[in-house]
């Protein structure tokens, strides 16, 4: 076993490398000079019962000024300057169907709106900056027209909305819908019977992204491409098929490098990088193989779901593993290091990247030690402590409950801009009155 100590900002930590090459970093004392302050911690109503069985609150943005966030039939503004609410915008229905994850350039975003029996019929546009609705408009069906409306001609929970330019696309499973974002006029939509559709979008960055289906051209395989904010084709990449079997996508982690999650024949379950101009994918990670969190959401299926647990930097991926961190090199799928910060503390996935490329996570409060804000080295994986943060107020918590820093969701931390933050995004009738939201600085 090797030892040494490595100085670091905020405080200095041991460095552990043990026979198995895995990174240890403790410091039992946390010797760490600042500690975070919380600015924000806001609760759901004594009287709060979820629309259905539980509430899906997933969504939240960040501005210049504001956080934004989805809450029981409403989005919040909070003023990040005061912690104080800025404003409400009703949004009736918003515990089952998805927003936009990205907003426009003026600050808007897309909230569909429905329910698990009626599907989400519902488009919302909301100004983010000044905290009201553009417009809001129903849905037409995607079926056939003159025939009944079915569940499957209208957006599912899977289907998010996904805005890039001056367009807004919304998938369902029989086509997508284009709208414009500043008015809801239409400019593209389902087209019944069509050999290739697409059934969910996404944007990342600039890049638009739609996965498609050209079953009935007789192909059994799907195919994702890469649009710009015209609509105008990037790339196009055919999702291979495993023997008889479709390879199927869950969703995208990135897009320079194109890293996708797939799944497929006997229990596939991989991350791929791929090159668009050759067709050409590398498995960078078997997620079969590896104990940890999956960098994109559960899904029972597949399409374009939210894949934003991880890190990329520098030509490498970083991911959640066990009770720590790991560092995939892009370019051969080898795993360049795993760290933890000792036998007894776990980190989150990958919450943000540093100004120089180095991730972020969450270090989980034990008993005896508080929660911790930690930059993990992106070249040896040395785990630095660069703030500390105690325990919110008790009251925040229902007496047996887990509270939201001690056990937070997965995909519920966030680091932007200086602040770390905690949301409540599946929640129950057991909630009512503890906290949903949790913001320090």
């Amino acid at each position: 076993m090797v030892v040494a100590l490595i100085g670091g900002a905020g405080g200095g930590v041991y460095y552990f490398r043990d026979e198995l090459g895995i990174g240890l970093f403790g410091n039992p004392r946390l010797d760490v000079d600042r500690e975070l302050q919380y600015v924000l911690q806001d609760r759901f109503a004594s009287n709060y019962a979820p629309k259905e069985r539980s509430d899906r609150l997933t969504a939240r943005w960040w501005t210049d000024k504001y956080l934004v966030r989805s809450m029981p039939g409403q989005l919040v503004g909070y003023d990040l300057a005061t912690g104080k609410t800025a404003y409400k915008v009703d949004v009736p229905d918003n515990h089952y169907c998805r927003a936009s994850a990205q907003q426009s350039s003026k600050g808007y975003v897309a909230v569909l709106q429905g329910t698990q029996q009626d599907g989400c019929r519902r488009v919302t546009v909301v100004d983010l900056v000044n905290g009201k609705a553009v417009w809001s408009k129903q849905l037409p069906s995607a079926g056939r027209p003159g025939a009944k409306p079915m569940l499957s001609d209208f957006p599912q929970y899977d289907h998010r909305p996904a805005i890039l330019g001056d367009r807004l696309h919304i998938g369902t499973d029989k086509g997508g819908h284009v709208l414009n974002l500043a008015n809801g006029a239409v400019i593209q939509r389902p087209v019944p019977k069509a050999e290739c559709f697409s059934t969910h979008y996404d944007t990342i960055g600039t890049v638009g992204l739609a996965y498609r289906s050209c079953s009935r051209t007789g192909d059994k395989g799907r195919l994702l491409l890469g649009f710009n904010a015209a609509g105008k084709t990037l790339w196009q990449f055919n999702l291979p098929l495993d023997g008889n079997r479709p390879t199927l996508l869950v969703g995208v982690l990135s897009v320079d490098p194109l890293l996708v999650r797939v799944i497929g024949g006997s229990n596939r379950r991989e991350i791929w990088r791929v090159d668009p101009r050759t067709g050409k994918h590398q498995v960078v990670v078997d997620l079969r193989t590896r104990a940890g969190s999956d960098p994109c959401e559960s899904s029972g299926g597949d399409g374009l779901y939210d894949c934003s647990r991880h890190a990329v930097s520098a030509d490498t991926l970083y991911l959640q593993q066990a009770t720590g961190i790991a560092a995939h090199d892009l370019a051969s799928g080898n795993q360049r290091w795993r760290s933890l910060w000792d036998s007894e503390h776990k980190v989150t996935e990958p919450i943000g990247l540093d100004q120089q490329g180095h991730p972020i996570v969450y270090l989980l409060p034990t008993k005896k030690d508080p929660g911790a804000l930690v930059r993990v080295d992106r070249t040896t994986g040395a785990m630095t402590a660069t703030a500390t943060l105690k325990a919110p107020d008790e009251s925040l918590t229902r007496l047996g409950g887990s509270g939201l820093t001690q056990h937070p969701e997965a995909g519920g931390v966030d680091w932007h801009n200086g602040h770390l933050a905690f949301f409540r995004t599946q929640s129950g009738s057991r909630d009512a009155g503890y906290a949903a939201t949790i913001v320090a600085r």
